[in-house]
């Protein structure tokens, strides 16, 4: 479960590192802004001719990693493509990053691939507080 600290955590610091598995079989990791939290979920866009769309569409494990001054935050768990319109519409419409990256370089919101997080666990660690929170 994601508490307010962790949700907090990521909201101000929405960029994310994603590693995954390439298509190559080789460890691959590359930035992902974070749509932002939708029913307590954490979402992600990405255009179907991205070559991380089709990774995770083959392999769909993930870890996820961000780092800013003696705080960091892991997370496990799988990618979960939204199929459901009305969910996209509403998660595409409501971030603050669709504009830039989508619809100024002309994606069409079929190309647009949304997907959450479901997360086998996690960790959000602070040095200056000797704070560790498992989830």
């Amino acid at each position: 479960m994601i508490n307010k600290e962790i949700k907090e955590f990521i909201e101000h610091n929405s960029i994310l590192m994603l590693a995954n598995i390439g298509l190559d079989g080789l460890p691959k990791i590359r930035p992902m802004i974070t749509l932002g939290f939708f029913r307590e979920t954490l979402w992600f866009a990405v255009t179907e001719s991205k070559l991380v769309y089709q990774e995770l569409q083959k392999d769909n494990n993930l870890e996820l990693c961000s780092v800013i001054l003696g705080r960091w935050i892991r997370i496990k768990g799988k990618a979960v493509f939204e199929y459901d319109k009305s969910i996209i519409t509403h998660i595409l419409e409501h971030s603050d990053i669709t504009d830039k990256f989508y619809k100024n370089k002309n994606e069409t919101e079929e190309n647009v691939k949304v997907f959450y997080i479901e997360i086998d666990n996690g960790v959000l660690s602070d040095l200056e507080r000797d704070l560790k929170i498992k989830f």
